[in-house]
């Protein structure tokens, strides 16, 4: 008895289907990887040494250069309602995270700088018009006895100074229980 070869058929239309999705799969790689609005990069500038922080949100806003700290679900949204946010059901973890808002200005980078009798917070800042971004980072790297945030540029200038009301002062107590903001232009 003679053995017979087997044959694989393959219709073409149902190949079809398959090319077509493999056509849309090289040319969505061609497009992100050409036409990507910003460049992925390594470490910021800061190094290992840096703070990790998370993004939350960004995007376009039409407001005045502002930069907020949140600490408690009830001045996040206090805070983006304030500015005509409607942020993403992003789960907020109060007790776990401190959130930093920054309006016309992208936060690239942050450090802690132990200074003489505080502890500096200081954020790179990159100023961008009608732009915001929302970040949260981890409250027990930056929940520190007197800490002040310096909010900087590229080129060092002091854009804001804030200390966080949970913050006691050593020269007067605030009495609304409100962050202190120095903002300069």
């Amino acid at each position: 008895m003679k053995k017979r070869g087997k044959f694989f058929v393959v219709e073409a239309r149902r190949l079809i289907p398959l090319l077509f999705l493999l056509v849309l799969l090289i040319g969505l790689t061609v497009y992100d990887n050409f036409f990507r609005a910003e460049p992925t990069t390594g470490l910021p500038e800061g190094g290992r040494e840096s703070l990790v922080f998370t993004t939350t949100e960004r995007g376009a806003l039409t407001a005045p250069t502002s930069f907020s700290l949140v600490a408690d679900h009830e001045e996040w949204t206090r805070v983006s309602q304030d500015m005509g946010l409607s942020l993403p059901d992003y789960p907020f973890n109060a007790a776990a995270e401190v959130a930093v808002f920054a309006v016309n200005s992208e936060i690239h980078n942050m450090n802690v700088i132990p200074r003489s009798g505080e502890v500096e917070i200081r954020v790179l800042v990159e100023p961008k018009d009608n732009y915001f971004h929302v970040i949260t980072v981890d409250r027990a790297t930056v929940d520190l006895e007197s800490a002040v945030w310096q909010f900087v540029d590229q080129e060092g200038r002091i854009l804001s100074r804030i200390v966080p009301f949970w913050q006691p002062e050593d020269e007067s107590e605030n009495e609304t229980g409100d962050e202190i903001t120095e903002t300069v232009k």
